[in-house]
């Protein structure tokens, strides 16, 4: 057989197997499994275990539960309300306050833990009931807050780059710097369009009349400052190269079961709770993770890869019509499937295609990861639309939500279309940093 037929029945193998509702490890596994005896008959097997042990027991994946170990526990640890009462003072007045608060709040949340669903639903528990009391509109309440939670996906600590970093072999410390800039000029745009929407349409986003005086701001940023401190600890031994990722994580985590300790929030359920929602998130993604590496060795053997690049750098087409086919191409793929999916299926078929193109590993990373963070507010299996649907009140539905989310989706690809455009502005800071 062919390795153009084993490709179609491979790849066409794994579809159906997720059009019929397996779970995305399973269709991978079975797949991949598929393609491998199609491709060297049962001796074929064997490589099996050394292809998912070699690349399961790098050092950077340990950063994974630990980075998820330390946003559960910031999680149940209540600092997300201290968090937005600070931003919530210092944009107090401004035209849209508390949807640029609720941004604000998020990007920092972000910077805490690495998964976008617990931003989301953190900062949104207690940020739409408050928009919504001081007359918000539904959509752009909700939205703003599904939207701005994607940014854990770029703000480091962020899982994704991790995992990115370990499939397109590029230092998870250099990706976790080249996303610090793009995350907070994506927090700037979102902020600013929600300003704009203040001025515009006052009505959607009514301006606060509660006097904040200047002692206000600055107890709240009080409240806060353990917070900044463990934010800078982490981030700042890595941009200084103190720590590695991982070797950060672990400071992290300490760090936060002290904060958690001191404000009195952590006891023996709660812990065991956090536990057990770290071990089953990591053990989804290293399931997902083993799986892919299956779906990608198959891939390498039928030389997918490889056939690809040189197909398209044989084509008489513009670098730019090519990216625009490779980010619709993540679009969808983010429409239908997790980030972690996306990420580990799309990284070893794209990145040889982009290398060979001319652009760098590290800038396609962080724009790959601001294309996965539009897939998360994106139906119809947009993961913070219903995370966010489960925090709100039940007077806000999810066409609301989704409404919401359309405009923060179309601001994003504006910012990605800047770094597309513009690729220093990812590469400055890590360049800067070597």
């Amino acid at each position: 057989m062919d390795s153009v037929t084993i490709t179609l029945i491979v790849i066409g193998g794994f579809l159906l197997l997720l059009f019929l509702g397996m779970p995305v490890f399973g269709a991978l596994g079975m797949s991949s499994v598929t393609g491998i005896l199609l491709v060297q008959g049962m001796r074929g097997l064997g490589a099996v275990p050394g292809v998912i042990y070699d690349r399961l027991t790098v050092f950077p994946l340990v950063a994974v539960p630990l980075f998820i170990l330390m946003g559960e526990i910031i999680f149940h640890s209540g600092i997300g309300s201290n968090i937005f009462t600070a931003t919530n003072r210092w944009c107090n007045r401004l035209p849209g306050s508390m949807g640029m608060a609720s941004v604000a709040a998020c990007a920092i949340f972000s910077a805490l833990c690495g998964v976008s669903v617990a931003g989301a639903a953190t900062i949104g528990s207690f940020a739409i009931p408050e928009m919504l009391k001081r007359g918000y509109d539904k959509s752009l309440a909700t939205g703003c807050v599904a939207a701005s939670g994607g940014l854990a996906l770029l703000i480091p600590p962020s899982v994704a780059l991790i995992l990115y970093g370990v499939v397109g072999d590029e230092s998870v410390g250099k990706l976790f710097i080249a996303g610090i800039v793009p995350g907070i000029v994506l927090a700037g745009l979102m902020m600013s369009y929600i300003f704009i929407i203040g001025i515009v349409r006052p009505e959607l986003a009514p301006r606060s009349t509660e006097e904040v005086s200047l002692k206000m701001k600055f107890e709240a940023l009080l409240q806060i400052w353990p917070v900044l401190l463990l934010i800078i600890l982490v981030l700042g031994s890595i941009y200084k190269g103190i720590a590695t990722p991982t070797e950060a994580a672990a400071v992290g985590c300490v760090g936060a079961l002290i904060l958690s300790y001191f404000k009195k929030k952590l006891d023996w359920q709660t812990f065991r709770n956090i536990l057990k929602s770290t071990i089953s998130t990591s053990t989804m993604i290293m399931l997902i993770f083993a799986s892919a590496l299956l779906f990608g060795y198959v891939l390498t053997r039928l030389q997918v890869p490889q056939q690809l690049a040189s197909y398209v750098s044989a084509l008489d087409m513009p670098n730019w019509v090519i990216l625009i086919c490779i980010f619709a191409l993540l679009y969808i793929m983010g429409m239908f499937m997790d980030v972690v999916s996306v990420i580990l299926i799309s990284t070893p078929i794209l990145l040889p295609i982009v290398l060979q193109m001319g652009y760098s590993s590290l800038w396609f990373g962080i724009v790959m990861a601001i294309a996965c963070e539009i897939g998360t507010e994106t139906p119809p299996v947009g993961l913070n639309l219903f995370v966010i649907k489960g925090v709100s009140p039940p007077s806000v539905s999810l066409m609301d939500i989704i409404r919401g989310a359309i405009p923060f989706a179309l601001v994003e690809t504006v910012g990605l279309i800047i770094f597309i455009v513009f690729p220093g502005l990812v590469l400055w800071l890590p360049n800067l940093v070597q």
